[in-house]
């Protein structure tokens, strides 16, 4: 009997001790976006490591393209839906501070952006702003920065904008930056805007290169110019009151796998750019850069927007923001 008694104990001895307690989660992620985009590559590699990282008892179904419907946040708000995926516009009804990035002109290339994206202020100050309206920022990836297209005009020049009809989304700062910029700025809905262009109703839109020919949009364009005047921010959210209520080790290792897919989507995002770029060229566009004198302008006529996020924000949110790109 003792010598059972020892195997039994030498056998407890040789078996791995059971992996650390995350507890066991079943989660839920909402995006209108389709499997093809960067938002949705994110989540989904995000998904994957925590699966991986939590020996499986942390699970993350993705629900892409609208399957749960196209307003989701308020369910994310409410706790329905555990987390989702879209643009800094796509919160400002909830987060109004999320206005701060529709201040054109920015950021001076994308890897300032992304420097800004994986800072501590995007990490700290930007969930100062969520968290009370009940998101939590989980990370955030981009897909560069918005264009110009037009459909026949070619823009040698600032000057060559003046009384040209751009669509624009529905974005109150938007429709002012384009109006300064002497355009006749035209909300139109996403679904329309292809056919607008097709029968110039319009004279052109601006879009970054992932929703220009994800959307076929370079089919029916001439010119693109690069005016890379508004960064497309990727955001990456929860319901609050669950990521507040998640033990501290799970709380880690959800940070640490939205570290990692963000890192992950940085590649796919720069990736996509580059291949898009070369759909726009293959399909007949022409891509052109604006000079440096222009783009002084741009900032210059940008101004008129920093004044109405000012009044409707304050000085400080704008500065913190502007001092925190200076920092980088």
């Amino acid at each position: 009997m003792k010598k059972f008694v020892v195997l039994l104990m030498l056998l407890a001895c040789a078996v791995p001790s059971f992996a650390e307690d995350f507890g066991t989660y079943d989660w839920v992620a909402a995006m209108t976006v389709a499997e093809t985009t960067t938002n949705y590559k994110m989540v989904a590699k995000f998904a994957e490591l925590l699966k991986e990282k939590s020996g499986g008892t942390i699970t993350l179904e993705l629900y892409p393209s609208g399957q749960l419907g196209n307003d989701f946040v308020d369910a994310i708000v409410a706790g329905s839906i555990t987390m989702g995926t879209g643009t800094t516009t796509d919160l400002i009804t909830f987060v109004p501070e999320m206005g701060l990035f529709d201040m054109p002109n920015l950021f001076k290339d994308v890897d300032q952006m992304r420097a800004l994206l994986t800072s501590d202020y995007a990490k700290k100050t930007i969930n100062e702003y969520c968290e009370p309206k009940g998101i939590h920022m989980i990370g955030f990836s981009d897909a560069g920065f918005r264009q110009l297209t037009t459909t026949s005009k070619k823009i040698n020049s600032l000057d060559d904008i003046v009384g040209m009809k751009i669509r624009v989304m529905t974005n109150p700062y938007h429709i002012m930056y384009w109006n300064a910029l002497g355009a006749s700025a035209t909300p139109i809905e996403f679904s329309e805007l292809f056919m607008s262009l097709q029968q110039n109703t319009i004279d052109g839109e601006e879009n970054p290169y992932m929703n220009i020919v994800g959307n076929n949009l370079h089919e029916v364009q001439k010119y693109i110019i690069e005016t890379n005047h508004i960064g497309h921010i990727i955001t990456f959210f929860m319901n609050n009151d669950l990521y507040q209520s998640l033990p501290a080790n799970t709380k880690r290792l959800v940070d640490e796998c939205a570290e990692e897919a963000v890192k992950y989507a940085a590649v796919v995002a720069s990736e996509s750019i580059a291949l898009d770029k070369a759909a726009c060229i293959k399909a007949g566009c022409e891509i052109l850069t604006i000079s440096e004198a222009d783009y002084a302008k741009l900032k210059e006529k940008a101004k008129v927007v920093y004044d109405a996020v000012r009044k409707n924000l304050g000085d400080e949110k704008v500065d913190k923001l502007l001092n925190a790109i200076a920092g980088l």
